[in-house]
C-alpha cells in the first residue's frame, strides 16, 4: 500500500478486471448453450502472442486484440439481436457466420488480452512485493470470474 507500489497495484487490479469483462468466459463456459442458440448442435494463438510480444510491444497487442474483440462482439451482438428474434434459432447461413466470428474473437482474445493478462502484472512488481501483487491480479481475476459467471446465465434466460 505504500505509494510508490500505487501505480502497479491499480495495473494489478485494473488488467484482470478488463480481461475478464472482455467477455471470454461467457464464450468459453457457455460456448454450447450459445452454439445451440445459434443453431448448430455438437469447435494456439496464444503461444504466437508469447513469441511476439517483445518485438511488437505489449500496448499495440492490447489493442489489436482488444479492436479485434470488440468488432466481433458487436457484430455477433448485433446479429443476434436482428436475426434471432422470437423463433430462439439462426438461420444456417448466420449461424455460421457468428460461429467464425466466435472464432475470431477468441483468437483475438488468445493474442492480446488473455495472455497479457497474466504477463503484465508479473513484470511490473518489483521482486520485494511480486508475489502479493500476483496474488491481488489472481483474486482480482477469480472475482471477476465468479460474477460473470453468475450474471450471464440469469441475462440470457430474460
Amino acid at each position: 500500500m505504500k505509494p510508490k507500489y500505487r501505480p502497479q497495484l491499480v495495473m494489478s487490479i485494473l488488467i484482470p478486471f478488463f480481461q475478464q469483462v472482455t467477455g471470454i468466459n461467457v464464450i468459453s463456459f457457455y460456448a454450447p448453450i450459445l452454439f445451440r442458440t445459434i443453431g448448430f448442435v455438437g469447435l494456439a494463438t496464444t503461444f504466437t502472442s508469447l513469441l511476439i510480444v517483445d518485438k511488437v510491444g505489449r500496448r499495440t497487442l492490447f489493442a489489436i486484440g482488444g479492436v479485434q474483440m470488440f468488432i466481433s462482439q458487436m457484430l455477433i451482438g448485433s446479429i443476434m439481436a436482428a436475426k434471432l428474434g422470437d423463433h430462439g434459432v439462426l438461420s444456417k447461413g448466420y449461424g455460421f457466420l457468428v460461429l467464425v466470428l466466435i472464432g475470431a474473437y477468441v483468437a483475438g482474445f488468445g493474442l492480446s488480452w488473455g495472455p497479457l493478462g497474466w504477463l503484465i502484472p508479473s513484470e511490473i512488481f518489483p521482486l520485494e512485493i511480486r508475489s502479493a501483487g500476483q496474488s491481488i491480479t489472481v483474486a482480482v481475476g477469480f472475482l471477476f470470474t465468479f460474477i460473470i459467471a453468475q450474471t450471464f446465465l440469469a441475462m440470457l434466460f430474460r
